[in-house]
């Protein structure tokens, strides 16, 4: 058989398949980039337009870490399950978490060397985590003193009103043992209630002078003066406020004296208007208690007050008028 410029093909052999433009494609892309690491298939790719999450985001629970049956979630609701403990002859309940700390202090305590590593590496642990949230406390609290007194100072210079600073820089204690503590006002609120404090302490004095004019001006220098109930309840308020509210022993005395050099009509007249300016309706020309008689109320709350926490006595019981033999005893020593 003539051929056709050699382009016959020889017999046996068949045509190769053409392969479609977007395999061919698909081969190339393959072959250059690769497929593995950070290089899925094409098919797996996300497309442009499309979400590779359709269903969207999984919903949180209030713990915010994932759904309410997550294993973190129920981990955190068993530890804070409450469970009861036996403690000598009395049960009470705690947190799970907290009987298996018990548990372990125990072990401890008895010899286990697992238990007493396990325990002192917690507590170094959490005494160094607490040391340095102290200490970061401390580096705040030591700025703000710094830049309120800083700002009282200037306002003293240009002859201005000091400012309104709460808590003042005074009432703030710096322990590097025990962290930040604050021994006066924290807000506007507290400020009224420590203000208050300060003029009841002075109205005592006024009641103190009043007292001792109706008892015939006893001089203090006298072996049997007893100062009234007012002076020392004025004492106690004075030592309840913040160093910088109180006075001297020379003030509360210095005080005292400018009281008595007042009439006595005066005197009455303004200390019946401070006490209804505090709300408090005293009859005109009223003396206190003496000193013997509220030293032994006093002692008397305190040992109710020590009774009740210890468990002795119930002070709803005693409300309603029911006494046991403890409380009759109490009653019979103070009041007789």
């Amino acid at each position: 058989m003539a051929g056709n410029g050699g382009g016959s093909e020889p017999k046996g052999s068949r045509a190769k398949p053409v392969l479609p433009d977007d395999v061919v494609e698909e081969i190339k892309e393959t072959l250059i980039h690769g497929v593995g690491y950070k290089k899925p298939p094409k098919e797996t790719r996300f497309r442009k337009g499309r979400s590779g999450n359709p269903k969207g985001r999984p919903k949180k629970d209030d713990l915010g870490i994932g759904g309410s049956r997550s294993a973190n979630a129920l981990v955190l609701r068993e530890a804070e399950r409450l469970v009861t403990v036996r403690e000598g002859e009395q049960t009470h309940q705690v947190k799970a978490i907290e009987a298996v700390f018990r548990a372990q202090h125990v072990l401890a305590m008895k010899g286990s060397a697992y238990a007493q590593k396990h325990v002192i590496e917690r507590y170094d642990r959490v005494e160094r985590e607490d040391r340095r949230r102290i200490m970061d406390s401390i580096k705040l609290w030591e700025w703000y003193i710094a830049q309120k007194r800083k700002e009282i100072a200037e306002a003293e210079r240009s002859g201005e009103a000091p400012p309104n600073v709460l808590p003042h820089p005074d009432d703030i204690v710096i322990d590097h043992e025990r962290g930040v503590r604050f021994i006066g006002p924290l807000n506007e609120e507290g400020a009224t209630r420590f203000e208050e404090t300060c003029r009841l302490r002075d109205i005592l004095l006024m009641q103190q002078a009043l007292d001792e004019r109706e008892a015939g001006h006893p001089t203090r220098v006298d072996s049997n003066y007893e100062p009234g109930a007012a002076l020392l309840l004025a004492t106690i308020l004075n030592e309840s406020l913040p160093p910088r509210m109180r006075l001297s022993d020379q003030r509360l005395i210095i005080k005292l004296m400018d009281h008595e050099t007042l009439t006595k009509r005066e005197l009455l007249k303004r200390l019946y208007r401070e006490w209804r300016a505090l709300g408090y309706n005293f009859r005109r020309g009223a003396v206190s208690a003496s000193m013997s008689f509220v030293r032994a109320r006093l002692e008397f709350l305190y040992d109710l007050a020590a009774a009740s926490i210890d468990g002795k006595i119930d002070l709803d019981a005693i409300v309603r008028g029911e006494l046991d033999s403890n409380a009759r005893r109490l009653f019979a020593k103070h009041v007789g």
